[in-house]
């Protein structure tokens, strides 16, 4: 009892918000009836306090739903049309039929899938025939321009160990064997000379000795100057020559190789972009062969078929039906598992705060409003319901479930119930109605039942629920309240104001507080300040200060002294889209006064 009425007596400050729409209802009303019946029936209704338990608790409707459920949804991609759906309500067993959607477009896709996908076979097989022909080839080239090189190779070695000193050597015997003929011309000459001097000798005879001398010695010239011919130019032109072409003979090589090696390289870049186009096409072969399959769609365990429905009214999705265009991933049909049941419900902003996940609940269905089953609060929602909001935005409720605990009978989803769930059971205290409580000056307040006119007594209250409050002081047990506060509008505080009427406010209480607003960093893309025209010198607009922006006052004289170019005192059109087209590039530009 004192643990309570503390955790109460804690939270009063922040009750008077939260029931004071139940109050200004309940005093509405019953304004209203006073009004129609008369003032003495009222003020002669009253309630005499007693002591007893009191159940806070928290009501809303809903409807019973199965805890565990298969969702079965749409998974073909883009917008199908429902061209049969087994009926609502019927008891299916796992592997049946449910749904077909329209699957012409996906055999049609399929079918050219399949085309596109034989191609790009018949493209890697060609891309790998290809590659074995330039391979082969490549092979055959590179053979080649090494044979090349191992001839020019051998050339060169030839020459410069054969042929190169076998010539040389040719050029020398031909100097010996001339020179040898010389001795032999001048000797035989000799003796011809001898021989005609005593006249054993011809005259022809020693003119032919003379001759062979002759000839031998142009012979002796001309062997020397082949000798010097060969050792000084052809010869080293030979072996320039042979040496030129083997290295011409390495570079070609080195070209085949590097030409082979990009054509393999190319063979094999086209091969496996051939290989990953046919990847491609056999993932979207198989995505085709699966999004006809899903065209059907079979009920993957045993069940009652419920078809699903938007939670929001708003909702722009069709009813489920056959000729229905579905989208993708859209629940259709949902398979629940009636063995665990829940109820779904939206608990008001007011409320929401008091409920807690674990707490105990009582529900009871339209259905059978005379038998009442035990659950527990097994979720609360953390944000309000978006579906509330566009029905009415001022409205914020939270979903809250509520776990069955008792067994119920043979019932099917979507059931209409109502839940009850206990926030506390206070034993022994105060509690009245809670029309009897009202406002008055900020502070709540009961009129107590007396000798003449009725006593307004200030109340602390507690904890309330739809029909009671709980008085925690200000009232004892026995006294005799009104059921009907009278209502002096003067007194009575039905809008919730801060304020008391007349309370008087101190300047430093009205005076804002500027520092704040300096601490705010102002968001990306925000100017800070409310937009003004630049252009001119600081002072010309309101109270500007020097480098600053405009105080928000209007200064007449410095606007038209600004725009009234022409001096007539009016602003004209011209002016005007002047003014104007200054007022868009300042916003554009977005410096300081001035225009920098």
């Amino acid at each position: 009892m004192s643990q309570n009425a503390k955790s109460a007596d804690k939270s009063s400050p922040a009750k008077p918000k939260l029931i004071l729409g139940v109050i200004t209802a309940a005093l509405i009303v019953l304004w209203f009836l006073s009004s129609m019946g008369g003032g003495g029936g009222a003020s002669e209704s009253f309630y005499v306090v007693k002591r007893g338990d009191f159940l806070v608790s928290v009501n809303a409707g809903g409807t019973l739903e199965a805890v565990n459920q298969e969702v079965i949804r749409n998974e073909v991609d883009g917008n199908s049309r429902v061209i049969y759906i087994i009926p609502e309500g019927t008891v299916v067993k796992e592997g049946e039929l449910l749904v077909e959607l329209d699957s012409a477009e996906a055999e049609e896709q399929l079918n050219q899938q399949k085309l596109s996908y034989e191609k790009a076979v018949q493209e890697v097989e060609a891309a790998k025939a290809n590659l074995q022909i330039e391979q082969s080839q490549v092979q055959s080239q590179i053979d080649a321009a090494i044979l090349s090189t191992n001839f020019a190779y051998i050339d060169y070695k030839k020459f410069v160990e054969g042929d190169k000193l076998q010539q040389l050597r040719n050029a020398e015997i031909s100097i010996q064997t001339t020179e040898e003929s010389l001795k032999i011309a001048q000797d035989r000459l000799f003796w011809s000379q001898r021989l005609f001097k005593e006249g054993f000798e011809t005259k022809t005879k020693l003119e032919q000795d003379q001759l062979s001398v002759t000839n031998s010695l142009l012979s002796l010239e001309q062997s020397r100057t082949e000798l010097t011919m060969l050792q000084n130019y052809d010869l080293p032109k030979l072996e320039e020559q042979y040496v030129s072409a083997l290295i011409e003979a390495s570079n070609q090589l080195s070209r085949v190789i590097l030409q082979s090696t990009n054509s393999l390289n190319k063979a094999i870049s086209d091969l496996i972009t051939q290989s990953n186009s046919l990847i491609l096409n056999k993932e979207r072969l198989d995505k085709e062969t699966e999004q006809l399959d899903k065209s059907k769609i079979y009920a993957p365990i045993a069940g009652m078929v419920v078809y699903a429905k938007s939670r929001s009214r708003f909702s722009s999705e069709s009813m489920i039906e056959e000729g229905a265009t579905v989208r993708k991933r859209q629940d259709l049909i949902t398979l629940p598992d009636t063995s665990q049941m829940k109820v779904d419900i939206k608990v008001h902003e007011s409320q929401v705060n008091k409920v807690k996940k674990g707490q105990t609940a009582f529900v009871v269905l339209d259905s059978m409003p005379d038998e009442r089953f035990k659950g527990i609060v097994s979720k609360v929602a953390p944000l309000p319901d978006s579906a509330s909001f566009f029905s009415d935005p001022n409205l914020k409720e939270y979903r809250t479930e509520i776990l069955v605990t008792d067994p119920l009978p043979d019932l099917k989803p979507g059931v209409s119930a109502r839940a009850e769930i206990v926030i506390t059971n206070i034993a022994n205290t105060l509690k009245v109605p809670i029309q009897s409580v009202t406002t008055v000056n900020s502070q709540q307040v009961v009129y107590k039942s007396s000798i003449g006119d009725p006593e307004r007594t200030p109340v602390q209250v507690g904890l309330f629920n739809t029909k009671f409050i709980q008085i925690l002081n200000g009232v004892g047990e026995d006294d005799r309240i009104l059921l009907a506060p009278p209502l002096k509008m003067e007194e009575v505080d039905l809008a919730g104001e801060i304020f008391d009427d007349g309370e008087k406010m101190s300047d430093s209480d009205l005076k804002p507080d500027t520092k704040a607003l300096e601490k705010l960093k102002p968001k990306a893309g925000e100017r800070g300040g409310r937009p003004q025209m630049q252009g001119g010198p600081a002072g010309q607009r309101g109270e500007s200060k020097p480098g600053g922006r405009g105080g928000g006052g209007f200064n007449r004289e410095a606007m038209m002294k600004r725009f009234d170019t022409n001096g007539d005192g009016k602003v004209s059109d011209e002016e005007r889209a002047a003014a104007i087209k200054q007022y868009q590039k300042s916003q554009g530009g977005g410096g300081a006064p001035g225009g920098k």
